[in-house]
């Protein structure tokens, strides 16, 4: 089993009992507990914390740092917490109690960023950029050996390079920042940058008409040559910037406002997911509830229907008891008339066993000299056990 955490109330567990009991109560270590601290940015207890708290001493709890748009705020940790656990922690668990100040994070962020630049030429590469290139330098090496060899380097145009150039300054940024960045396959035609735990997918193209976004410039200067960085998701909130592209200003000189520009993204969308998989989780649980109530009102007609059964059953027992009393009475009195009738007319050794076996009849049909009325009486309020489903 696995669970989600902010990183408030992770900060609230790894402070209220040492490490080692708590990773007991989790199931997990204390190590991965200290690694998914570090990731977070959460201060550990110091050593001998514990011993100096137990003995009275006054000592100060390290204060968590205020996060920022690059600060990873969720993680996801194996194992299950207990209810005792559950009550160290403020709010739902993996839901923040209280939404950050977007001014404040971007603020924290554009402080910790500070000016993204574009590195000069391929002098400095992020390990996705070095590797497209090195596939495009082995690309030129097949082509020298087999002049029809179907791959062909990708990025030798002035565009392609331009387009690499940026594509490299934006990833090295967001690894200044603690972030990084992944590509689909290695064409870099959609990449994610990865700023604060949180992935932003981006393409980076011709722009394919001019844009009236909010906060973009036309792309009428140098159409030809014009790039446009657009954000993938599919569903933004609508106060979001989604895509910047050359106009007054080139993308090389808009750099510092569109990685902040992502950091924010990240941030809502986010936001936007976690909406969505509480909203989700609540239809779930009303589900789940509309579920177990269909299934005990079923529960509860099948016993109806079984009980009901069941004295259906003893009614028409006690119905053909009786039927069965009267008919052995009948028969008694037959037996007896017979006797009468066939008095000096039948031998009494032949009328005797026919009217033994008449009489044995009546007793066997009779409930009233069987077991049959004692058990009716004794199960009067017994009902066999509800069936099992299975």
């Amino acid at each position: 089993m696995s669970f989600r955490l902010t990183r408030e109330q992770l900060y609230e567990l790894v402070w209220s009992e040492p490490m080692q009991r708590l990773g007991k109560q989790i199931g997990i270590s204390d190590v991965a507990i200290a690694k998914h601290c570090r990731r977070l940015g959460i201060p550990l207890p110091p050593r001998g914390y514990w011993n100096k708290l137990q003995a009275g001493k006054k000592i100060m709890k390290a204060q968590l740092r205020p996060r920022d748009l690059a600060t990873i705020n969720e993680v996801e940790m194996s194992g299950e917490l207990s209810p005792e656990l559950l009550a160290r922690i403020p709010g739902e668990p993996g839901v923040a109690s209280a939404q950050d100040d977007d001014i404040e994070l971007t603020a924290r962020f554009v402080a910790r960023l500070g000016k993204v630049t574009m590195p000069r030429g391929f002098t400095t590469m992020h390990p996705i950029v070095l590797a497209l290139l090195q596939k495009d330098d082995a690309a030129r090496h097949e082509l020298l050996i087999r002049p029809y060899y179907w791959e062909k380097p990708q990025f030798d145009s002035l565009i392609e390079k331009r387009r690499l150039r940026i594509i490299n300054a934006l990833l090295l940024a967001a690894a200044s920042v603690g972030g990084g960045g992944s590509a689909r396959g290695m064409r870099a035609e959609e990449l994610h940058l990865h700023i604060g735990g949180r992935h932003v997918g981006f393409t980076l193209e011709k722009p394919t008409r001019p844009s009236r976004s909010r906060g973009v410039a036309s792309a009428d200067h140098d159409a030809g040559n014009a790039l446009q960085l657009q954000l993938t998701h599919h569903n933004p909130p609508p106060a979001v910037v989604t895509q910047w592209q050359d106009g007054e200003t080139r993308l090389e000189n808009q750099l510092t406002n569109i990685l902040i520009g992502m950091a924010v993204a990240g941030e809502h969308f986010n936001r936007q997911w976690i909406a969505q998989k509480i909203e989700w989780e609540r239809q779930r649980r009303a589900e789940l509830e509309r579920l177990a109530l269909e299934q005990k009102r079923e529960a509860e007609r099948r016993e109806r229907e079984r009980l009901a059964a069941i004295e259906k059953a003893k009614v028409d027992a006690l119905r053909a008891d009786a039927a069965a009393w009267r008919e052995a009475r009948t028969i008694r009195a037959y037996v007896a008339a017979a006797r009468i009738a066939a008095g000096g007319r039948v031998d009494d050794a032949v009328l005797n066993r026919w009217a033994d076996w008449a009489t044995g009849e009546a007793a066997r049909i009779d409930p009233l000299t069987s077991e049959i009325m004692m058990e009716s009486i004794c199960n009067l309020d017994a009902s066999p056990p509800a069936e099992d489903d299975d």
